[in-house]
């Protein structure tokens, strides 16, 4: 079985690299300053959440990775992993990566430019879970190493498809991926793709990857977006990128309304969507606090209230044994 695991990713990387650097021979290199606007949002839930968090952020660097995380944590931190695009520096992506960090999260993120088997990615993991139980670590009982997300582009994309069959990853949002194993991943995916990327397009997205998923998918193209469009801030992504992980990683029902009950991104001009198994996806549990930065002062953090999740899906688990099993002992 790990042969065959081993084989499958090695397979994978070789597909995401050869279709990735054949498409990138048209438009040339990966730079380090490109990025989308994001003047086009329209939805109050994108919108918020495209805004910097209440966190103040910081930046590390250990071997192989960097690591964005708040300022001042507070404990209880989800963790994010973060899969760079072929050729492409954590740089490249660094406005992005620290906004994740302003909503809470500790995002760590592969120096690797060839990250499409996910194996960094995972390793990102291993050294974050590592670092919450030693007690010489800055990271030390500051994280919830229940709640993690993958995440990537283009090639890294797809490592983060690859990354998310870890049945330690609760979620995931490959952004504008290569192909992955997207077959045997069984937590809720956001499948983001651009109506203009001329790369990995939407219909490429979807024949190599949607058309593959079996767990809870929201496929989400935004329509005005080209493949370099998706990095250094994210562009038109980035709300509804971090109101995704908010929802997921954190419990937030406010942001979980972007995506189920009302589903903001479902009736925003700007974003084509289209639902697999989506049935099973239903709201956090109601009174969830959601942090707002400051330790000292608990009475400052938000209480959210949840409306009932979609398909009869009213009472939605923080262990995810809806979600196909994960977090199931079946």
């Amino acid at each position: 079985m790990k042969t065959k695991t081993k084989k499958m990713k090695q397979t994978a990387l070789f597909m995401s690299v050869l279709f990735v650097a054949a498409a990138l021979s048209f438009v040339g290199c990966y730079p380090t300053d490109f990025g989308g606007s994001d003047s086009g949002m329209q939805g109050e839930i994108e919108t918020q959440y495209a805004a910097a968090g209440p966190f103040d952020t910081s930046r590390t660097s250990v071997s192989g990775y960097s690591i964005y995380y708040p300022a001042n944590m507070t404990g209880d931190h989800p963790i994010i992993t973060w899969g760079n695009g072929t050729g492409a520096m954590t740089a490249s992506y660094a406005n992005l990566l620290d906004h994740l960090a302003s909503w809470g999260f500790v995002v760590i993120a592969s120096s690797s430019t060839m990250t499409g088997t996910g194996d960094e990615m995972v390793g990102g993991i291993d050294y974050l879970i590592e670092a919450d139980s030693d007690p010489d670590s800055a990271f030390h009982g500051m994280l919830n190493t229940d709640k993690i997300g993958a995440t990537g582009h283009s090639q890294g994309g797809g490592g983060a498809i690859n990354a998310a069959t870890d049945p330690r990853v609760t979620c995931s949002a490959p952004i504008a991926p290569a192909p992955g194993n997207a077959a045997q991943v069984e937590g809720p995916m956001l499948l983001i793709a651009g109506g203009q990327d001329a790369i990995v397009s939407a219909s490429l997205v979807r024949m190599t990857s949607f058309s593959r998923v079996q767990c809870p998918t929201m496929f989400a193209i935004e329509q005005s977006m080209g493949h370099m469009d998706f990095a250094f801030s994210g562009g038109n992504a980035r709300g509804y990128l971090t109101a995704w992980f908010m929802y997921l990683l954190q419990n937030d029902a406010a942001a979980a309304q972007a995506f189920i009950g009302e589903c903001e991104i479902c009736s925003n001009a700007n974003w084509e969507v289209e639902k697999k198994n989506f049935e099973a996806m239903g709201s956090p549990e109601e009174g969830t606090t959601v942090p707002d930065g400051n330790e000292e002062d608990s009475d400052s953090d938000s209480t959210v209230t949840p409306d009932t999740g979609i398909g009869g899906c009213s009472g939605y688990s923080s262990d995810f044994s809806g979600f196909g099993g994960l977090g199931s002992d079946e």
